[in-house]
């Protein structure tokens, strides 16, 4: 999927603002007067919906080109707490890319995974594992299912009353049974929220990622992504946002071909219920 939209998500999935996470919808079992008590576990629907116009379908060196696509991301969650400090999450997730012209760049994945949240004073320390199925086109023809095994750290940083930053830091070792999808990744992201009033925000998401891919015909092959967005976004509800974003993205890699530029423009619908 793209890359772009992949670390917004990340991002989404931190912060700790209204519309923008389930995160921030999901209330927290309580503790007890005598001690900490279990609540039920708390089921939640997240999404993102974008309309988008990008100058680079198919994320290719010489072959440039330009098309509108949608992408509706959507998640189920059920959160629950082993304890005050750990958390635990089970989630299906499936995400679209659907081309107006350019179906060679069609696409879509489906996957279920867990994770545990550990927190440590204001950092959460996070376990995760993810069975994904990758498909090319909309569902038509399978590529590859992978299993995602990932630990991650992540803070929310409220510098100023109008001004916060979410530090996101993953690393990801992939098996597949596509062997030129293996792979170890790393994520960097940094959220940046500065709010204007209580509706309105500036938003960014700079980050970087890394992928070293260990076999078939992909063996030896890395890569470096460099993306960086900004938008304005409007909170519709405490749930709902509306963001419009510009976004550039850049890859390097050790195998020429594999560069790439990128800029993707439209707005994003975010949800959290």
């Amino acid at each position: 999927m793209r890359n772009s939209v992949a670390a917004a998500a990340i991002v989404l999935a931190l912060s700790a603002t209204g519309a923008i996470a389930a995160d921030a919808t999901i209330p927290a079992p309580v503790a007890a007067t005598s001690g900490f008590a279990l609540d039920s576990p708390t089921l939640s629907v997240v999404g993102t919906i974008s309309p988008t116009w990008t100058d680079n379908v198919l994320f290719s060196r010489d072959n440039r080109l330009s098309d509108f696509y949608l992408e509706p991301d959507i998640s189920v969650r059920l959160d629950g707490k082993l304890t005050p400090d750990l958390s635990w999450r089970l989630y299906a997730r499936t995400e679209i890319d659907h081309f107006a012209r350019v179906r060679d760049g069609d696409e879509a994945f489906a996957l279920v995974g867990g994770r545990l949240t550990q927190k440590f004073q204001d950092w959460r320390v996070s376990l995760t594992y993810e069975n994904r199925y990758v498909y090319a086109g909309v569902f038509q023809d399978l590529a590859f299912v992978a299993h995602d095994v990932m630990g991650s750290i992540a803070r929310t940083f409220n510098v100023t009353d109008n001004l916060t930053l979410s530090p996101f830091i993953q690393g990801r070792r992939r098996f597949a049974d596509l062997a030129e999808a293996r792979q170890y990744r790393l994520d960097v992201v940094l959220g940046v929220e500065y709010k204007l009033n209580p509706r309105w925000s500036i938003v960014s998401t700079p980050f970087v990622e890394g992928y070293w891919f260990t076999d078939g015909l992909n063996s030896g092959r890395r890569d470096w992504i460099y993306s960086a967005s900004l938008g304005l976004k409007y909170n519709i509800s405490d749930n709902v946002s509306l963001t419009g974003n510009v976004a550039y993205e850049a890859r390097t890699s050790n195998v020429a071909l594999r560069h790439y530029q990128s800029w993707d423009i439209g707005p994003k619908l975010n949800f959290a219920f």
